[in-house]
């Protein structure tokens, strides 16, 4: 063999001796972060309390918009949830909350799944817990939030957008054609009509009355207090513990302390933060793929002018 070509094929090995070595640690190095870090497997011990996370903007799809940034999805809520309440290392769930709400369907489907947890559920909020997010935290064992956290805002709003002078000013015009007689209700084109706003008002009724039965039941209030309550203002902590929306003042430590309280825990627990990506997650890409959707899903709002009742 020709020194040249020699001394290329030991070059070749050499790099790729290096590839391999380098590509090893580096899966090492993620396995030891996952797994001695802060994600859903990285402590065997039975003294874990369940980190999840609701933050920004409710909605089926947990994407927010440019303005409200990431949002929470309730598949994610709920399958975190199962997951920490399946976890036999888990005795205790802490939600910490920081939303202003969102859609109603969305924020009925977390407080389902929250009321079915066989083990202790508590929630810290942060700067906010309103509207859709209290709606799920109700069903909770126990809330505690800040004396100035914003908490309740129990009602719910629809709104319709309306283009027509602008569409006129800009000289657009759109030809609908339908099949059904509300099939375009919502449409940014043209003001609704009465019947139409009567509609969808109906609709809302029916939205803000479960709202109202649910917090009743999660809370263990009269229906005629919580209804009291129920103008869509927020209070503040401090208030809203004189009104039983909340059951305690303090800040995330607190909220901690009280989770390994519920969960028969002694001294310390150790926090498992149910919203870091598995294993297999970042190794298959489906972290990045999540990631960079929610990043596309911040500055394009994909609703329609019309999505149904929010409660925010």
């Amino acid at each position: 063999m020709r020194k040249g070509a020699k001394i290329t094929l030991i070059t070749i090995s050499a790099i790729l001796a290096a590839g391999i070595i380098g590509g090893a640690a580096f899966f090492c190095g993620v396995v030891s972060i996952l797994f001695t870090g802060s994600g859903p497997t990285s402590s065997f011990s039975g003294s874990n309390i369940a980190l999840i996370r609701m933050n920004g903007l409710i909605s089926a799809s947990g994407g927010g918009t440019l303005f409200s940034g990431a949002g929470t999805s309730p598949e994610s809520i709920i399958n975190q949830i199962i997951a920490a309440d399946n976890d036999s290392s888990v005795k205790a769930i802490l939600i910490r909350v920081n939303s202003p709400g969102g859609s109603a369907a969305a924020s009925q489907e977390m407080y389902l799944e929250v009321l079915r947890a066989k083990k202790p559920v508590i929630i810290s909020v942060g700067d906010v817990c309103a509207s859709g997010a209290y709606y799920v935290s109700s069903a909770a064992d126990f809330i505690m939030a800040s004396p100035s956290s914003l908490v309740g805002s129990i009602g719910v709003i629809t709104e319709i957008s309306n283009y027509e002078e602008l569409y006129s000013k800009l000289g657009v015009k759109f030809i609908i054609i339908k099949q059904g007689k509300y099939k375009d209700l919502g449409d940014p084109g043209r003001e609704p009509t009465a019947e139409e706003i009567e509609l969808l008002k109906e609709q809302g009724e029916k939205v803000y009355e479960r709202f109202i039965e649910d917090v009743a039941a999660g809370r263990n209030i009269d229906e005629a207090d919580v209804r009291e309550m129920a103008t869509g203002m927020t209070f503040l902590g401090q208030e809203a513990l004189g009104m039983r929306l909340i059951d305690g003042i303090g800040n995330y430590e607190d909220a901690v302390m009280k989770s390994a309280e519920l969960g028969g825990i002694k001294g310390r627990p150790n926090i498992v933060d149910y919203s870091t990506p598995s294993i297999w997650d970042v190794l298959s890409g489906r972290a990045f793929v999540r990631s960079l959707t929610d990043a596309v899903l911040e500055g394009i709002s994909l609703s329609p002018s019309y999505g149904g009742q929010s409660i925010r």
